[in-house]
């Protein structure tokens, strides 16, 4: 199953402007989607504005991606260690910058994918190796039992402040990087050190929204390159 979470987000960021609410986001287990796709040029006070068609139709394709959620949870119910602890979020409740969304997908196995958010109206890159280990002692301090079955993980800092419609998405995943999980939730092993030895990927992400499937139209391409380093060789 993939994850994602941008529809949801756009009935959240239109909370703002129709009911005063400080934003909205998606619930909690790790099935959710990315802003992307709905999301539009921000409007007054800097909130993307949907028509009301738009709207409507996101609305419903969250209402039944979320029954569908539903349905597969009850015929096929998580255990605790399944569950990616994700912020709790909601209608009119947003994941707050500086805390990672978890997501996994079964196009890229054995690899939890982690967007870490911030909102930089003058990105710097020499914040990017603060941001990189604050994702590894948040992921530490999630409890490492959690992520058991992967064996890498991806990391994207995802710059919220240079969001300016959905054409703007894919520039908006600044860097990437991937750690042996193992590594990561290894106590004895420095954040600085694994940093210090990660490679940064200039071009982790794409956005292809004439894509059929949101499989196709968010790709990491970050992941995708490592599985093909990893692959044996012929």
């Amino acid at each position: 199953m993939t994850h994602r979470r941008h529809i949801v987000f756009v009935i959240g960021l239109e909370c703002i402007a129709l009911n005063g609410c400080f934003h909205g986001g998606d619930s909690t287990s790790g099935t959710s989607s990315k802003p992307g796709a709905s999301r539009q040029a921000p409007g007054r006070d800097g909130v993307p504005e949907l028509s009301e068609d738009e709207y409507r139709k996101a609305k419903e394709e969250a209402l039944a991606f979320a029954d569908k959620q539903a349905e597969e949870r009850l015929r096929n119910p998580m255990s605790k260690q399944s569950v990616l602890p994700n912020f709790p979020t909601g209608p009119c409740l947003p994941l707050p910058t500086g805390i990672i969304f978890y997501e996994e997908s079964d196009h890229y196995p054995g690899y939890l994918l982690c967007t870490y958010d911030v909102e930089e109206h003058d990105y710097d890159q020499t914040n990017e190796p603060a941001w990189f280990k604050a994702a590894i002692v948040q992921m530490r301090g999630r409890g490492c039992d959690r992520f058991a079955r992967f064996k890498w993980v991806a990391v994207i800092i995802l710059n919220r402040g240079e969001y300016k419609g959905a054409r703007t998405f894919e520039e908006c995943h600044k860097v990437g990087a991937i750690f042996d999980i193992n590594e990561v939730c290894d106590l004895a092993r420095s954040p600085s050190g694994l940093m210090a030895a990660a490679k940064m990927d200039r071009h982790p992400f794409v956005y292809d929204p004439a894509r059929l499937s949101p499989d196709e139209q968010q790709r990491w391409t970050i992941v995708e390159r490592d599985m093909k380093a990893r692959a044996p060789k012929r």
